[in-house]
């Protein structure tokens, strides 16, 4: 297909197709000419990717070039995959790292096993850093509260990569790295709306007796 039967099937106008084909989130069609070129459906796969990250996922380009890097690697094993997509859309900014003493602490006090240098403490601690600054640091149970519900959304994550095709399985990891956040984060806030109704109706809500630790 043409550059503007692409367009037309990702939904996004030409100009856009063709800043993402100059920047490298959209990878070259097959040259018909100096000036043409032909693309195909994986082309149009990656459009749609490319704008669920930016849209939904809110990522950076920088982020998403980084996703897409992994995505393009040869296959690996399932957790090396789920690593690899992990270290791909954690925080890039190394320049300006937060004290993580704090954020050391409380993965410490869950007992998970977290490596010195994890990508992902510099966000948990530039949280922590917010929540503190104004005065609203969350208390041991609200942390547990939030870790036992983390651990299990990863423990399925985990078993739904493990479980996956390995043709699909970097596409998997990617989705449940970079738009299951949105997901969750709209889950979270309709269970809240869902329990300020409840509230306010005095009627009772389902009480979680079970819920996976760390």
């Amino acid at each position: 297909m043409r550059i503007s039967q692409l367009s037309e099937q990702a939904g996004l106008p030409v100009g856009t197709v063709k800043f993402y084909l100059r920047t490298g989130l959209l990878h070259a069609g097959r040259a018909t000419s100096a000036t043409q070129a032909v693309y195909d459906q994986s082309h149009v796969e990656r459009l749609r990717l490319v704008r669920a990250l930016l849209e939904v996922g809110k990522l950076s380009h920088a982020e998403i070039q980084r996703i897409l890097a992994a995505l393009s690697a040869p296959p690996t094993e399932p957790l090396q995959t789920m690593e690899v997509l992990g270290l791909a859309a954690a925080d890039g900014n190394l320049e300006e790292l937060p004290d993580l003493t704090e954020a050391r602490g409380v993965v410490e006090e869950l007992g998970w096993n977290i490596s010195e240098d994890s990508p992902h403490l510099p966000a948990l601690a530039r949280a922590l850093g917010a929540l503190g600054g104004l005065g609203v640091l969350p208390s041991r149970d609200r942390i547990r509260v939030y870790a036992e519900a983390a651990s299990h959304v990863a423990r399925n994550d985990v078993t739904v990569v493990t479980e996956a095709d390995a043709e699909i399985r970097a596409l998997v990891a990617a989705a449940g790295t970079a738009l299951y956040d949105a997901f969750l984060t709209a889950l979270r806030r309709l269970a809240t709306e869902n329990q300020l109704a409840r509230q306010r109706g005095r009627v009772p809500g389902q009480r979680a007796t079970t819920i996976p630790t760390a």
